[in-house]
């Protein structure tokens, strides 16, 4: 047996590995070894103990075999069980009766107990021609009073290798040491409690934002495997620029955590902007309201024909034709403020133009606006009494009652808006969104470890020419990783085939358009490079986006 003298080195190595080391299967492994060299036992096995009380061994020695056995590489000798259908069986294992009765077994002559279920040793000493004699089982505690382990030493020698009993000294001193397995699978459990919880949280708060949006809700999930695949083959790069870049395990998760938190943000945006497919939507596309005008106007020049038609003014045939032609323009001049509000197009100043004299159509309102509104509705109009009696109005309008706080609802404004569906105070909400997005992340307490996940994912709406928002950082401003978010989140919002305010678009016009974004200074042109030098454009589709979205790509045409 080694006297404390001996062990001392072996105590100090090990304080100092708990200390540097961070894997887990190292350190337990050093903590038997230790125990190994305090009771000079030739032979080890370290069960793991989970939540849900499942036994495995994690970890075998075997020195006078030289084996040392890790994880799977144990499952010919020992398959997990689960403890609680054994309870009622007999005979048990050592393993079991320590678990079920939460002893230390020392046990001098394994094979002479009748009562032990020996199959795991008969097992092992016939695959290893070995024989097992002297065995101690040792239930591993945590602070809590919970068994997470189980250790078992096997035959102890003398100093002339004689095979002894395990004494109670050895047996304590045994305990000292295992106390700090006890440690390390307790702390084990909980950083992995904390980072299940840190998980569900982040899976809780996408869910909300995919709750506020049918058409936005695989954004946050599909962000991050682009990022993943990006990043991968960026890591991979053996010359140009990126032939340096690497990745820690911490960088890893803090891009994992950063692509799936990116737009915690969005939680704040109003759901009618983010799924704004035309221009005059709001709750819903008031393009109804203005088609009903119209209705009136055609119902109108109906009754003006009729009135004309009893005071015999003209022939029937000329009247008629009158009504037609009046008829024509009014489904063209509506049929082009519907296409005004669809937002594929941009507009020229002539449709500007067009719609502004549009909007001075007049048509008579002959019922009380006041009524049905809500307080807020009524105290945001000053002169309500214009609206209480009939009274001529333009077609499309601009009214004081369409500003709601930084909000501008008016129809001839929002109309006019040249190219898309969002008018200049909502695209400000959505920028809003990322700023939301940083504060939320600064509020939170990430270690050491996750400190970039806000810069990560603050980045994303960032361009390397110093154009992008919220902080117009330049690309040598920005880490490999914000570039990557910025290109993973362009790539799957113009890829997705669920958005209501534009079509499906083919693959080769998305690489069309994010070529363009590299050649303007948007993305980083390395970063690009190796998107569509490694083909993560193709992987991605073949999984993500819909077979008639996907089309010929020639690679070098993009570069």
């Amino acid at each position: 047996m080694a006297t404390n003298a001996d062990i001392l080195p072996d105590i100090i190595k090990l304080n100092n590995l708990l200390i540097e080391e961070k894997d887990y299967s190292v350190v337990i492994e050093n903590i038997m070894d230790t125990a190994a060299n305090i009771c000079n036992a030739d032979c080890g096995f370290f069960y793991t103990l989970n939540d849900d009380n499942f036994l495995s061994l994690d970890y075998s020695f075997n020195k006078s075999q030289r084996l040392a056995l890790r994880g799977s590489d144990n499952l010919p000798f020992f398959q997990t069980i689960y403890l609680p259908e054994k309870k009622n069986k007999n005979p048990k294992s050592l393993t079991e009766l320590c678990y079920f009765n939460n002893e230390i077994i020392n046990t001098a002559n394994l094979y002479g107990s009748a009562d032990l279920d020996n199959s795991f040793f008969i097992s092992y000493d016939e695959a290893n021609n070995y024989r097992t004699i002297s065995v101690l089982t040792l239930p591993i505690i945590s602070r809590k009073g919970n068994i997470v382990g189980i250790a078992q030493f096997v035959n102890p020698q003398d100093y002339n290798g004689k095979i002894i009993v395990f004494t109670a000294e050895t047996q304590k001193n045994l305990q000292s040491v295992l106390s700090l397995a006890g440690l390390i699978l307790e702390n084990r459990r909980l950083n992995e409690a904390y980072g299940q919880l840190l998980e569900s949280f982040i899976e809780v708060l996408a869910r909300a934002i995919d709750a506020k949006s049918p058409y936005t809700g695989a954004h946050c999930q599909r962000v991050p495997v682009i990022a993943r695949m990006l990043a991968t083959a960026a890591v991979q790069e053996e010359s140009g620029p990126l032939r340096n870049f690497e990745m820690s395990p911490e960088d890893w998760y803090t891009l994992h955590i950063a692509s799936w938190l990116h737009d915690c943000g969005k939680v704040t945006t109003p759901e009618y902007i983010v799924d704004k497919a035309t221009k005059l939507e709001t709750i819903y596309n008031r393009i109804h309201e203005i088609r009903n005008r119209f209705e009136i106007l055609r119902r109108d020049a109906h009754i003006e024909y009729l009135k004309k038609r009893l005071k015999n003014t003209d022939t029937q045939e000329n009247l008629q034709a009158e009504f037609v032609s009046k008829v024509k323009q009014l489904e063209e001049t509506f049929a082009f403020v519907a296409n005004c509000n669809i937002g594929d197009t941009p507009l020229s100043d002539e449709d500007i133009h067009h719609l502004e004299q549009i909007s001075k159509i007049k048509f008579i309102r002959y019922f009380n606006r006041m009524l049905g509104l809500s307080w807020a509705e009524r105290d945001n109009i000053k002169n309500p009494e214009i609206y209480e009696h009939p009274s001529w109005e333009n077609l499309l309008q601009n009214r004081e009652d369409h500003i709601f706080g930084q909000y501008n609802r008016g129809e001839l404004y929002n109309l006019e808006v040249r190219q898309g569906t969002i008018n200049k105070e909502e695209r400000e909400k959505i920028n809003e969104h990322i700023v939301v997005t940083i504060d939320m992340l600064k509020a939170l307490p990430f270690p050491k470890e996750l400190s970039k996940v806000v810069e990560y994912a603050g980045a994303h709406h960032e361009r390397i020419d110093g154009k992008g928002y919220p902080n117009g950082l330049t690309g040598d401003e920005m880490s490999i990783p914000a570039k990557i978010m910025a290109i993973a989140d362009i790539f799957e919002a113009l890829t997705a085939n669920d958005r209501p305010y534009k079509e499906p678009k083919k693959l080769s016009e998305v690489l069309r358009i994010m070529q363009e974004m590299k050649n303007t200074g948007h993305i980083d042109p390395d970063l690009y490079k190796v998107f569509i030098t490694g083909k993560i454009y193709q992987d991605y589709a073949e999984q993500y986006i819909s077979p008639q979205q996907i089309d010929e790509i020639n690679p070098d045409d993009y570069l």
